[in-house]
């Protein structure tokens, strides 16, 4: 009696584990079916042309970015102009490092502080 239950429970295991296995198989076949269609390249090109549409986090911080770099060589350009003395130079440099850094590390208050004096301008020029 108790090999026949003991084989009963080893084929009702093995069931199971057949049935496990068929589901755990319907999955694989649709993650490989959805990874083969993110890689086909229509559908690649369509991602990529998403991402660039859509407003993200790299896109602000090249802004910041170039903004502080731009600043960053205006000031120096001011600073040093044509000069040939090398202090001059360096502390040009000293001054374009310290603008750059300023201006990329604080681009939201800039442009918020910027934008104050440009409404208080234009509500000026209205009341005149």
């Amino acid at each position: 009696m108790q090999k026949q239950n003991a084989a009963e429970r080893l084929k009702e295991s093995i069931f199971v584990l057949e049935r496990r296995q068929d589901e755990e198989e319907k999955l694989l076949r649709e993650q490989f079916s959805i990874a083969y269609e993110s890689i086909k390249p229509i559908n690649v090109l369509k991602k990529v042309i998403n991402e660039i549409a859509t407003p993200s986090e790299f896109k602000d911080n090249l802004v910041q970015t170039v903004s502080g770099l731009v600043s960053g060589y205006l000031s120096r350009k001011l600073l040093v102009r044509s000069s040939t003395n090398p202090i001059l130079r360096f502390a040009g440099l000293a001054l374009q490092y310290g603008v750059t850094n300023f201006v990329t590390k604080n681009a939201e208050t800039i442009q918020a502080v910027s934008m104050h004096f440009i409404n208080k301008l234009t509500d000026k020029y209205r009341k005149q």
